[in-house]
This record gives structure tokens, C-alpha cells and sequence, in this order.
């Protein structure tokens, strides 16, 4: 049985060798060649039929058409695709720790967590601990057969999380011989390198047939410096003539010139009066030089003209030359993307027990390596005028600015070194199973499976908070310098035992003493297994007039269980800007499904053939209970040349083991913006201002409220990230109409329509220092995102901020799909030209339900009306060029935007070309030569976009290049 249905495998490869033909054209196809072969299994749906014909849409990418585009990660090509976007991927996670390196997929824009990825039909471990999005740096692209896409009904098939579809990676399942693949490509400009290296290789014997591969890719990192569009920044700052919120006057405009953070240097710096009034920048702020003495802030090239508050109060020019003292800087550790390294050793086998039954294996194992890289440790640091390391200068200056301490800034990577955070993941997957025929109508599948993903977390550079505060408050006791012990009134009354005192005014290092009593690591080490046991049993129930009623049935057990073991320090919130606690959750999931397929009509009028698809899955969550999935789908052949395809279906979302238990665990959020300060309410063009201001009040903030001054220059605003464990299952209604119409007049031509629409309830989003403008924003104070603000009681500032889900939002997204596919002989040689889009239609949200909570989104930067790729390939002898362009529709970044806010809301379109060469130079070799990017071009020059890696292409040009050996 194997063997057969390998042969039609072996036939849909040939049909997409190219890499560039539609759908409907592999449907076509290889429903002429395979008919009288087997039944075979598409996805979408789990019958195995007579022909390809998918009861929902379906878009089918070849490995071949990765190896086209120079490609070594599913996702670098699924990004690509117009239905597709990023989830997450080293471009995106450069700032995320737990995250760090991960290559995630999202279709519709949904999210990934909406979107379920299966390797053959199954499930695969999921790529971060609590989630379920998989994380596809651990497939190995060579041993990929195809990609196949499917919308429409998916979680009836295949489970909960399908509620955008399913991406189902088909590998190959066998081979005979060796092949070796090496790859490099290279950026016009530095960094961003990468090399591949893999082995392949297998065999095909009377029983036993496998395939194992070992690959190696290495992606270095880049800094944003090093691209010079960065270093030619176009950023913003608050209008000088902006006078309030309905002048016609924009709040921001473009400045375009680097800027640098006027506070945190190196030394330390320290003011003797009020930054914010009395010029206070400019004269009275002070840091040290080399020996430790007391000298003026050096602005660089001046500080920004603008008499606000603010981050822009806050900053001022620099240039290479003149970088000033602030080390906050223009691309200050700041990076495109994260390094990462990562080794895949899989296996794929079966043995055949006779001509029914086979036994069949696989085996994944991967080790990837990401760090993050970030800046020093920074903190503001109370020197009182008794700290024994104080010169004369610095004496004179608070005595004469009658000051009893100072607030010191500072932020020095040669103290205590940059924070670094370096993640390796290890994955294991393995299963076994056994597929066959019962008799002649009914064959089963069935197998076990466990999957465990162990993600270990390093800190380097953190500080161990306490003991800093403690070392730096440094006084002269019965004659020794040591660190003070207060009492209540902060009076010294001793010393702190153990304590090594520390003078960071100035400081450009430490000695070793002060490096163990400060200077720590941190570590989270953590765990997460899937355990799944399945069978399938599907086969022809009984015959109608217009074929049979062809079935399927599941029943499939699965468990996810996480643990979480964070070091000491980090339980007990000792080190700088990072706490978490264990986790230790567990969800156990028993489902049951039917699917089933019935032929209403055949040869009839109108109607080539007409088939009912039915599926119902029931499923039974140990934490949120008894949920259920369905689709009803008819597929429609009208003439030869035309096909109607319609499919209503509910789909769910259950929460995952992250959503339902992360325990506290330290965030930051940047900037100190608060909807109720006097100045944004002033500013603001929202139209929920009246409801700020009402609700602002509501709470107790006077009219006029502004925070004191230390706590808008007091830097990032902490939080902590918690779950719920009172989610439910989100839910889904989905419809899709679509029309695959191959016309006899145009022979080669292939044209695929489809419309589809996703209406998402009780959709569960992380709220978290969003909740401080949801909170505002909403008719009143009594809304679920109030309780993740908390305020001083007395001043009313912003304490810190909880994140976390909450069934609260709707989403709503619709649009049109369009494949058109030709293929033609040309010049003694083949073309083939293959075009893929998306036109959306309407991708709206509302957080709360309520009507003042609704956000239109559609034609903003995530969500462009048009999203298209072209494919080219020119065939001819042993030699294939290819020609890809990628296209997005201008956009806006805000569909609320009014002149008020600034002057650059338009967003460009955006089209990048790519080229591939390939050839054999015998039977043997092929080599492979490309260039990405073709253009160089940089991303649009808007303050929103210039330097945005997870829409556009920050690596500029570069040439890969290829070699693949088989012998």
C-alpha cells in the first residue's frame, strides 16, 4: 500500500517541479495520472479519494520552489505568501526574551496561535513552552515535499486552533542515494550572513524504505547601524507650533536627524535643579569625567527645540562626531536581527509487514541557539550628601543647591557588562504507527506520539538590584568606608555585613569584590511535552446512485503539560528588570470526529458532479470542557471547465497551558504615556476624549492632573504578565465561496476565486499597559482592563500594570484569494507563470464589544487591501531561471488619523523582486545563483515603517548562492 501511495506523491512532485503552478492545475493533473492508482489523502480533509480535488481551498507550494527562492526556513517563504504573514521571526524577536530566534507563521493576520501547522496530517510540538504555534526552524527544509494550505472548516478535521486553517508540511517518505546541499547568502552590507549545509539520504528495499537528513544553518546577527537607511533616520518629534489638539496643526512632524536620550551616560549624570522648568537642561545638569570630576552634560549637537515634556524634552542631536553623553543613542544595541544557529537531525521510515499493513516512524530531533543582545543595565541611583566618595565639586554644588542627595543616572555595559540573553532550545519528536487496508472498502491509520521541547534561559550583565543600592550608599563609619546601615529617619547606625562599598560616580569599571557582591546571572529553565495517540478509521459506507458515501472517523487522545523553574533570584525578584515564578500546568484533551462525503448528482445537467462534505468534531478540554467543531461544504462541478466550491463551518480556539497558568512574571513597557496627564488629553485628537476626561475624574484625578516630575523621567513602567485560568474557547464562524474555472480555449490556464470570511468571538487577547487607554477610553470605569491599572492611591501615578487574556475581543476579517496559474512551451524550453493574491476586504476588532471600542484596521500597515506574488520560470534544458515579485498596497498607519496627529500617516507601496539561476553541470551537480531584493529596496521612509523588519525587507541586496551534489 505504501508503495502506491508513494507513486502519487511521486506525481504531484512532478506536476509542481517547477515551483509554480496552481492549485487547480495539480488537481487537474494529477487526477488524470493517479486515478487508477490508489485513493490518496488531501488536505483539508481526512477521506482519502480518487482524485486531488480538495472539498476547500488549498494552496500547494513545492520544495522546489524553496530551493527557487534561495530559501532555508518554511517561513522565510511562507511570509511571502499574500494569506500568510509573520508571526514571529528573528527580525521580530530582537527585543523579546522568551522568544528570541522563533519562526512562526500567521495565516489571515489571525494570529498564530490561530493558525495549526501539522508535519504529514499530525501535530507537532509547539516551538516556545505554553504555546501551540510551531516554531518551523525545526523542519528541515530538504526533506520537504510540498506545503499544502488549507482554509475553510479545518478545526472539524484536524482539532482546535485551525481557526485560520491549516499549514500541513509534507515530507518526503523515502529515497534512494545521497545528497549533499550547501548554501550561502550575502548582504550588499555587513551582516545578516547565512550558511547552510545538509545530507540527505535513503534507501528503497522490498520492506524496509527511509529517508534521514542531518541540516545546519547559521544566521549571524546585524546590527540597525549597519544598514545606512537606518543610520539616515526618519523619526519624528512634537511640533514647535502645535498649539493644542484642534488647530489644524499636526502634534508631530518628521525631524529625520539621529537623536540621542539626554540622561543615562556612562559616569552617571545628576541634576541641581528641576529638569522640566527653569531651563533646567541646560544649566544645571551635570556628569564626571575620566578622573571622577564634575563637568556640564555634553547635548552633542543641542538639544531639540521644543519647550514640551516628553521623550522630546528628553533628547537632542547627535551626528557620529558628536555623540554626546547620553548613551542611549541613535541604534544603540540595536539589532535587525537576532543570531541564531540551529542543527535538525529527522528520520522518516516504514517497513511494509505484507501487502496491507505497514508500519511506519519518524524521528526529529533539533538544537537551536538565539541570543538577544541588549543594553547595560541601567538605574538612577541615590547619592546623599554623606556618601563617603562625593569630591569637593560635587560637595559644592549640592551645598549650594542646598540639596541633601541627587538622583544619579547611569548605564555603563564595562560595569557589569551588556545584558545578553541567550535561549537554546532542544526538540524531540518521535513516533510510530501502523497504516493498511480492513477490507476492500476501509483502511485505518494510527499512531503514538511524544514531542518535548526543553528551552533553557541564560542572563548575562543583570545586577543584583538590592545589593547595588546597597554598595553605592557608601559612608565613612568609625573610620572605614563602608555600606550604610539607616534606620527609619536615615540616620547611619552601622554597616551592612557583607556588603563591598562601590563609588559609580564616574565609574568605568569594578573591581572583583564588587563584581561578585552586585554583578549575577539569572537562569528559567523549562519544559514542555506533548503526548498524542490517534487512529483513524475511513473508508466507503455504502453506495448512491451518484458514487459512494465515502466516511472517516477519529478519536484522539492528547496531553500538553509545561513546567517552568525559574533560578532563585529571579522567583524572588532580585535582579534587575526581570521576575518569574515556577509554572506548572497541564491540559488533557479527548476528541472524537466524523467526516463524511456524500455524491448527491453525477453527470447530471449542470452538474459534472455535486458532493455534500459533512465533519463534526467533539472535543472534551480538562480545563475549559466540552466544546465542538463543524463544516458543511459542497463541492460543486458545474461544467468541465468550472467548479463551485462552498463551506460553512464553526471553528474554536482553546487556550493554551500559557494563556491559562503563567504565573507572575516580570514586563516593562517604555515611555511613561498616561491617557489622564493634563498635556495628552490637550494633544489628543481621539475621539474618545470626552470619555477620558469623564473617566480620568471618575477616579479621582483632578482637572489639569499632571504626574510629579520624577515619575515622567522615571523611565520604563514595570508590569507583570499572569494568566487565567476562567478562559473559554474562543469561537469561529467560517464561510468560503470559491471557483476554479480552467478554460479548453486557453489551454495551460488555470484561474482559482475565492472568498472567504472569519467572524471570531470571544477572542482572547493579552491586555496590558493598553488596558490604561481601554480602560479611559471605554463609557465608564466598570470594563474588565481597569483592574490591570494600578494607580498611587495618593498621587495617582501608575504603579505598574498587569497583563493578561481576556475573552474580550471580536474579530472580524474578509477578503478574496486569487491563483492564476499558465504554463506554455516557449523557445524549445517551458514557461510558467503562476500569480497569487489577496484583496481584503474588511479586518475590523472590537477589544470590549462595545460600540466606542471598535478599531477598522483594513489598509493599515498590518492589513494592506492588496497582497500579491509573481512567479516566473523559464525552463530549458538542464537550466530553470526564476523571477519572483512580492507586492503590498499602500497603506496608512492609522484609518483615525487626523491632521492633528502628524503629517506622515501615507505608507507607500511596497514591490521587491528576486531572482534565481540554476543548473546542472552534470547529472550529478547542480549549482544555484540568485539575488534578493534586486532593487535594494529599503523599507518606506516613514517614521512607522523605515525600520520595520516584520512587514518589509531590512537585509538589502544580497546574492545567495548553491551547490547540491547527489550521488
Amino acid at each position: 500500500m505504501l508503495k502506491k501511495l508513494n507513486l502519487i506523491a511521486a506525481a504531484v512532485n512532478t506536476v509542481l517541479v517547477t515551483g509554480a503552478f496552481g492549485v487547480s492545475s495539480v488537481f487537474a493533473q494529477s487526477t488524470t495520472d493517479a486515478k487508477p492508482v490508489e485513493r490518496i489523502q488531501v488536505t483539508g480533509s481526512k477521506i482519502k479519494r480518487f482524485n486531488l480535488t480538495s472539498p476547500t481551498p488549498v494552496t500547494v507550494i513545492s520544495g522546489v520552489e524553496m530551493e527557487n527562492q534561495g530559501i532555508s526556513n518554511v517561513n522565510d517563504l511562507l511570509a511571502q505568501m499574500p494569506q500568510a504573514t509573520v508571526g514571529l521571526s528573528p527580525e521580530t524577536t530582537t527585543n523579546t526574551i522568551y522568544a528570541s530566534g522563533l519562526n512562526t507563521t500567521d495565516l489571515r493576520g489571525l494570529g498564530s496561535e490561530r493558525t495549526l501547522v501539522l508535519v504529514n496530517g499530525r501535530r507537532f510540538v509547539p516551538g516556545s513552552i505554553g504555546d501551540t504555534a510551531v516554531d518551523l526552524n525545526n523542519i528541515p527544509t530538504t526533506m520537504i515535499e510540498r506545503i499544502e494550505i488549507a482554509t475553510g472548516g479545518a478545526a472539524a478535521v484536524y482539532g482546535a486552533d485551525a481557526v485560520a486553517g491549516v499549514v500541513n508540511i509534507i515530507t518526503k517518505k523515502s529515497m534512494d542515494g545521497i545528497e549533499l546541499d550547501v548554501s550561502t547568502i550575502r548582504p550588499e552590507q555587513s551582516g545578516g550572513e547565512q550558511n547552510n549545509f545538509s545530507i540527505t539520504g535513503g534507501m528503497e528495499g522490498d520492506k524496509l524504505s527511509f529517508i534521514a537528513s542531518f541540516n545546519y544553518t547559521e544566521n549571524k546577527s546585524y546590527g540597525k547601524l549597519s544598514r545606512d537607511f537606518y543610520r539616515n533616520p526618519v523619526n519624528s518629534f512634537a511640533n514647535p507650533a502645535n498649539t493644542s489638539g484642534d488647530d489644524g496643526i499636526p502634534a508631530r512632524v518628521v525631524l529625520g536627524q539621529p537623536t540621542g536620550l539626554a540622561y543615562y551616560s556612562q559616569g552617571g549624570d545628576f541634576f541641581t535643579k528641576d529638569a522640566f522648568v527653569d531651563n533646567g537642561y541646560a544649566n544645571h545638569h551635570y556628569t564626571f569625567d575620566a578622573n571622577g570630576n564634575v563637568r556640564a552634560f555634553d547635548y552633542g549637537l543641542g538639544r531639540i527645540p521644543n519647550p514640551g515634556v516628553g521623550r522630546d524634552a528628553t533628547s537632542y542631536f547627535q551626528d557620529s562626531q558628536n555623540q554626546g553623553d547620553g548613551v542611549f543613542g541613535h541604534g544603540y544595541k540595536s539589532y535587525f536581527q537576532t543570531p541564531l544557529e540551529r542543527v535538525i537531525a529527522s528520520a522518516y521510515g516504514t517497513y511494509e509487514l505484507n501487502e496491507d499493513h505497514t508500519l511506519t516512524f519518524d524521528f526529529t530531533y533539533s538544537n537551536t541557539e538565539a541570543t538577544t543582545e541588549s543594553s547595560p543595565a541601567f538605574f538612577r541611583h541615590t547619592i546623599r550628601r554623606d556618601n563617603a566618595f562625593i569630591k569637593n565639586d560635587m560637595a559644592t554644588l549640592m551645598d549650594d543647591n542646598e540639596l541633601t542627595s541627587v538622583t544619579l543616572r547611569q548605564a555603563n555595559e564595562h560595569l557589569w557588562g551588556d545584558r545578553a540573553y541567550n535561549q537554546e532550545r532542544e526538540v524531540f519528536r518521535t513516533s510510530i504507527g501502523a497504516e493498511g487496508v480492513l477490507s476492500d472498502e476501509w483502511g485505518y491509520s494510527t499512531y503514538a506520539q511524544f514531542g518535548r521541547i526543553e528551552q533553557d534561559t541564560l542572563w548575562t550583565g543583570e545586577v543584583l538590584t538590592q545589593n547595588l543600592a546597597n554598595a553605592i550608599d557608601a559612608v565613612e563609619y568609625q573610620g572605614n568606608v563602608v555600606c550604610a546601615k539607616r534606620n527609619a529617619n536615615a540616620d547611619v547606625i552601622g554597616a551592612i555585613e557583607g556588603c563591598t562599598p562601590f563609588n559609580t560616580m564616574g565609574a568605568t569599571s569594578a573591581t572583583q569584590a564588587q563584581l561578585d557582591y552586585i554583578g549575577t546571572t539569572a537562569t528559567r529553565f523549562a519544559k514542555h511535552d506533548q503526548v498524542v495517540f490517534a487512529l483513524t478509521v475511513d473508508g466507503s459506507l455504502f453506495e448512491l446512485p451518484a458514487g459512494y458515501v465515502a466516511a472517516a472517523f477519529t478519536a484522539e487522545h492528547r496531553r500538553e503539560s509545561a513546567v517552568i523553574t525559574p533560578s532563585e533570584n529571579m522567583q524572588k525578584g532580585l535582579i534587575f528588570g526581570n521576575s518569574s515564578l515556577p509554572m506548572d500546568g497541564e491540559i488533557d484533551v479527548n476528541e472524537l470526529s466524523a467526516e463524511v462525503s456524500i455524491p448527491l448528482l453525477e453527470d447530471a445537467f449542470f452538474a459534472t458532479d455535486l458532493t455534500l462534505e459533512t465533519a463534526f468534531r467533539y472535543m472534551d478540554y480538562s480545563v475549559t470542557g466540552e466544546d465542538n467543531a463543524w463544516k458543511l461544504a459542497l463541492n460543486w462541478g458545474v461544467t468541465d471547465e468550472l467548479r463551485v466550491r462552498l463551506n460553512r463551518s464553526k471553528s474554536v480556539r482553546a487556550p493554551n497551558l500559557g494563556d491559562l497558568f503563567t504565573p507572575n512574571s516580570k514586563t516593562f513597557s517604555s515611555g511613561r504615556a498616561d491617557v489622564c496627564r493634563a498635556d495628552s488629553i490637550t494633544e489628543s485628537g481621539s475621539k474618545y476624549k470626552d470619555n477620558v476626561i469623564k473617566n480620568c475624574q471618575a477616579a479621582g484625578l483632578t482637572e489639569g492632573w499632571m504626574p510629579s516630575k520624577e515619575w515622567l523621567a522615571g523611565g520604563s513602567l514595570p508590569g507583570y504578565i499572569q494568566g487565567n485560568q476562567n478562559l473559554e474557547n474562543e469561537t469561529s464562524n467560517d464561510y468560503t465561496v470559491g471557483l476554479i474555472y480552467t478554460p479548453e480555449l486557453v489551454e495551460g490556464l488555470d484561474l482559482t476565486l475565492d472568498y472567504w470570511s472569519f467572524e471570531v468571538e470571544g477572542a482572547i487577547e493579552y491586555f496590558g499597559r493598553n488596558s490604561v487607554e481601554l480602560c479611559y477610553e471605554s463609557s465608564s470605569l466598570d470594563n474588565p482592563f481597569c483592574s490591570n491599572v494600578v494607580r498611587n492611591e495618593q498621587t495617582g501615578e501608575i504603579e505598574n500594570f498587569f497583563t493578561r487574556p481576556i475573552n474580550a475581543a471580536v474579530i472580524n476579517k474578509k477578503g478574496v484569494d486569487v491563483e492564476s496559474a499558465y504554463r506554455t512551451e516557449l523557445f524549445s524550453g517551458d514557461l510558467a507563470l503562476k500569480l497569487t493574491a489577496t484583496y481584503l476586504i474588511d479586518d475590523n476588532s472590537n477589544s470590549t464589544g462595545r460600540a466606542e471600542d471598535f478599531r477598522n484596521d483594513v489598509g493599515e500597515t498590518a492589513s494592506p487591501r492588496w497582497k500579491g506574488r509573481f512567479n516566473v520560470v523559464y525552463s530549458h534544458d538542464d537550466s530553470a531561471y526564476v523571477l519572483t515579485m512580492n507586492y503590498r498596497h499602500a497603506t496608512v498607519n492609522d484609518n483615525d488619523w487626523t491632521i492633528e496627529a502628524n503629517n506622515y500617516n501615507n505608507i507607500p507601496s511596497y514591490t521587491t523582486f528576486d531572482f534565481m539561476y540554476k543548473t546542472y553541470l552534470m547529472d550529478e551537480l547542480q549549482l544555484r545563483v540568485g539575488v534578493n531584493n534586486i532593487l535594494d529596496r529599503e523599507p518606506p521612509r516613514n517614521p512607522f515603517t523605515y525600520d520595520d523588519g516584520e512587514f518589509f525587507d531590512v537585509k538589502g541586496r544580497r546574492l545567495s548562492l548553491g551547490a547540491k551534489y547527489t550521488f
